[in-house]
């Protein structure tokens, strides 16, 4: 988290550990009223190493790095929570590159619309809300990147959200989040995505997508082709930020 965003997001956290039977994390909440808190039924039988490969915690925590909003706008509170989550992994170490776009590429399509939506702001289908979402916070990514030379990225834009004082234990509208993340890398990226898949469904051609980030899929791997157009974007995602 600290390595994503500079700094961990809320100055104190209260963590609450609920024994539950089994042997892994069974979810989680995440709480910013009167401080941030998470809450996680944790089983009893968790090894350390499960524990270090589980991905809730880090989930979790990136939701107190975003403001509370409506329901209507939960898919980017959970979409930037699945993009943000393994990410942050792979730039602290935990996870590899390879690990993360495998799995990218395998559930992406889980937020594609399906008959009757209508856009994201609408649809409160888990699909949309959790890799919907997700979809938004690649795209948004991506075009950041491009606009801005691969100088910039969605890391930067959460960034400014956090440093003008953002987080969970605030109330934001959605306009003003994605305002303060355009003005952090001074290009209107995310309010112009919002403006085009909140209303209405937007379906992005993932398999030009993945080429075009050089991802190929062999059997259950992937190969990454270091000669495809956004390569260079794709490799700066995951690359531990240099301040």
């Amino acid at each position: 988290m600290t390595t994503y965003y500079g700094r961990f997001p809320v100055n104190s956290l209260r963590l609450l550990l609920v024994p539950v039977d089994g042997g892994r994390i069974r979810g989680g909440t995440t709480w910013g009223y009167r401080g941030a808190a998470i809450r996680i039924p944790l089983g009893r039988d968790s090894s350390e190493d499960g524990l270090r490969r589980d991905w809730v915690m880090v989930h979790e925590m990136v939701h107190t790095a975003l403001p509370d909003m409506p329901d209507r706008y939960a898919w980017l509170s959970e979409g930037l929570a699945v993009y943000v989550e393994p990410v942050a992994r792979v730039q602290a170490g935990d996870l590899t590159a390879r690990e993360i776009w495998q799995a990218m590429m395998r559930d992406m399509p889980k937020g594609l619309p399906q008959a009757g939506d209508q856009g994201l702001d609408n649809t409160g289908t888990w699909g949309r809300k959790y890799w919907g979402g997700a979809m938004f916070c690649l795209l948004a990514d991506i075009e950041i990147r491009k606009a801005t030379d691969n100088r910039l990225g969605l890391q930067d834009a959460m960034r400014g959200v956090l440093a003008a004082g953002g987080n969970h234990e605030q109330d934001w509208s959605i306009e003003r989040i994605l305002a303060t993340a355009d003005k952090a890398v001074g290009v209107d990226v995310l309010t112009r995505l919002h403006n085009e898949m909140g209303p209405k469904p937007v379906t992005p051609d993932l398999a030009a997508l993945w080429r075009n980030l050089g991802l190929k899929r062999i059997g259950e791997d992937i190969e990454f082709d270091d000669t495809a157009p956004l390569a260079a974007i794709r490799k700066a995602i995951t690359a531990p930020p240099a301040r």
